[in-house]
């Protein structure tokens, strides 16, 4: 953004409330940053502990095998759908193994915890992120940005934006190219095998087709080559050091268009976004068993296509004491693999291989729609409602020594999902919120099993409700919240091996409960300083499970992928003379990757801090940074499966050098 004096600045900025008509709707969880450079993010995976109980569970391998869970719901690894959904520019992701890896400077950035159906076409059973890009101003604009840093990184960011001469069409462009050595040592091959590349680019084009209509045409491209996983056996006394044989390689392309049409009506606003995605994985090759010996590898190639179209209606009168949201969503979605592993399987040693080749299709309709009634000047009640069918079906082949084992099934069901909340203003500075809401996850397919009734899994459904208070003095110097949830959880989706086969499928367990209490604040005593902090505690335990492999009761323990609490906070102070220093914080609480709680697969509690040091002039700034100060050691994932595990980044410095003209 560019002030009256012409002096560009980002500035950690969090909405605790505001009169949208999604915080009217919602009013204990939206959450927007305008400040995605000054945390230090980068990418989506970035975002673990933005907000209370957002957790980001990573591999490292550009969003593939990612899980992200809000208030503890989430997906699971590979098959089960996303329970936090991602727009980017009104334009909805797929399964979050396709989620973009890159964010850009001056993006918007808004985190909705609570189930989302009727506020959004795309289904948030636990939440949405919101990703909004800066659009093009009234002068042409051109931003440079140049980065150096420890482990030989190198990154380039341009972006041209404004108008095309007098046409009355503006546009923005930005591009990108980032590049770094690994982290991980490979004693057997002699080097370090993790390197990191990945270039992209996106283009805007906004102009007026007549009729008082707005459009935009957006463009997307990117591409990652990746070395190998950053994965090490948990028996290594070095997390950084590994001996494979094989050196791995991660291979993605990203490609979406999207058209944007806007028109203002007497009676409110209409939009209609639709959007056509790619994403190709091409391959991703792993060494299982982490040795110098040619023992057990992976290989897959996967390919997901989605088409999305969202028509929405509503409400744009702020006078009105009414305000409301409608719309329909169509959605068709096709992912097709073909992975190839090998196993140590007697009577076949060394080698078990099998080739499974899978096509899943899904296709969504529903209609959504949330309405907010203004009783009085303090008092607001909002109710919404989601109607949505689904259709799924899998058509899978698995080859092997043993022989082929087809699978061939579609099923399809309709579910509702209604919701409701207040806002009570009860002073100037304090208010009182509520919310209660039913969502759903639908039910689907796993590829990775021989028989149907292993290979098909249920509706995962959760009731969720909330009370929280609100505070903000007058004077704009101190804000807060606090919200306490709890959330009964039904048929909770899991991702399992089966015990003595290489079947890989979604269990469920059939209840869980979700608890906790979050609290979030901002202190700004003078204009040059800004306190911001936010906590989370999250109780996620099995209230009804058996193992079904096992028949071991799971009863009282934690839900994998589920820390039981999370922590963020920044403090930043800007000289009058231009320069200023930032630290950030997160922490993450105990989390458990597996069912039984095995201590092996435990991560404690840890903290990562961060610093920046910098610069801002009108038309440049500089910026010196330190990421994960101090060196802690923890992991981001651990994969029970093959006792392996992700560890977190290591200590990073670098310098940052920003223009604009």
């Amino acid at each position: 953004a560019s002030n009256a004096g012409g002096a560009f600045e980002l500035s950690p900025i969090r909405v605790i409330a505001g009169d949208t008509f999604e915080d009217s709707g919602a009013p204990t969880s939206s959450f927007t940053t305008g400040a995605i450079d000054l945390y230090q993010m980068q990418s989506v995976q970035e975002t673990s502990a933005l907000v209370p109980n957002l957790f980001v569970s990573s591999s490292d391998t550009r969003g593939f095998g990612d899980t992200i869970t809000m208030r503890g719901m989430g997906n699971t690894l590979f098959f089960s759908p996303a329970g936090v959904a991602l727009y980017v520019d009104d334009v909805p992701s797929g399964d979050v193994f396709t989620y973009s890896s890159e964010l850009f400077s001056g993006n918007a950035l808004t985190v909705h915890r609570g189930g989302m159906g009727s506020f959004f076409g795309r289904n948030g059973p636990a939440g949405v992120i919101e990703i909004q890009s800066m659009a093009p101003g009234q002068e042409q604009r051109i931003e440079l940005s140049a980065e150096a840093g420890s482990f030989g990184k190198m990154a380039f960011r341009a972006n041209v934006s404004g108008p095309l001469s007098d046409s009355g069409v503006s546009h923005s462009l930005s591009l990108y190219h980032n590049e770094r050595d690994g982290y991980l040592y490979n004693a057997t091959l002699g080097r370090d095998t993790d390197s990191r590349e990945a270039q992209g680019a996106q283009w805007s084009l906004f102009f007026s087709p007549g009729n008082s209509w707005n459009a935009r045409l957006k463009l997307v491209t990117e591409s990652i080559d990746d070395g190998s996983q950053r994965l090490s056996s948990l028996f290594s006394p070095d997390p950084f050091m590994v001996g494979s044989d094989l050196e791995g390689e991660t291979q993605i392309d990203r490609n979406q268009v999207s058209f944007h049409a806007d028109r203002e009506f007497s009676w409110g606003q209409f939009k209609s976004i639709t959007a056509l995605q790619n994403w190709d994985l091409d391959p991703s090759t792993v060494d299982l068993d982490l040795s110098p010996s040619p023992i057990s590898t992976s290989k897959i190639l996967q390919d997901q296509e989605l088409l999305t179209q969202e028509f929405r209606f509503e409400s744009t009168d702020s006078d009105n004491p009414i305000e409301w949201r409608a719309g329909l969503f169509f959605q068709e979605k096709e992912t097709t693999g073909d992975s190839t592993r090998v196993f140590p399987a007697p009577p076949y040693f060394p080698v078990f291989t099998e080739q499974t080749t899978f096509e899943i299709e899904e296709s969504e309709i529903a209609a959504f729609g949330h309405v907010a009634f203004k009783a009085t000047d303090e008092f607001t009640l909002d109710a919404g409602f989601r109607i949505q069918k689904t259709d799924t079906s899998i058509d899978r082949l698995k080859t092997s020594p043993v022989g082929a084992a087809p699978i061939l099934a579609d099923r399809d069901t309709t579910y509702y999902s209604p919701d409701a909340g207040f806002r009570f203003q009860m002073s100037d500075q304090f208010t009182f919120v509520g919310r209660s809401a039913l969502s759903i996850k639908p039910k689907g397919y796993s590829a990775f099993t021989d028989i149907l009734g292993l290979a098909a899994f249920e509706d995962e459904s959760a009731w969720s409700n909330e009370l929280g208070f609100e505070y903000a003095t007058s004077d704009g110097v101190f804000s807060a919240r606090v919200t306490a949830f709890d959330i009964s959880i039904d048929d909770y989706q899991l991702e399992r091996s089966v015990p003595m086969a290489t079947d890989y499928i979604v269990i469920t367990a059939d209840e869980v409960s979700s608890s906790g209490l979050e609290a979030e604040i901002i202190w700004k005593p003078i204009p040059q300083f800004e306190l911001e902090a936010g906590v989370g505690t999250n109780d996620v335990t099995f209230d009804n499970h058996v193992d079904p492999f096992t028949s071991a009761r799971l009863d009282g323990q934690a839900v994998p992928f589920t820390p039981e609490y999370t922590a963020r906070g920044s403090a930043r102070y800007s000289f009058d003379n231009g320069f200023f220093v930032q630290g950030t914080f997160r922490s993450i609480g105990e989390t458990y990757y597996d069912e039984s709680n095995t201590a092996m697969f435990r991560q404690g509690s840890y903290e990562v801090f961060d610093a920046q040091i910098g610069y801002r002039a009108e038309k440049y700034s500089v910026v010196v940074y330190g990421k994960n100060l101090g060196d802690e050691s923890y992991y981001t994932f651990i994969n029970p499966q093959i006792f392996a595990a992700t560890p977190g980044d290591p200590e990073t410095f670098g310098v940052r050098l920003d223009t604009r003209f």
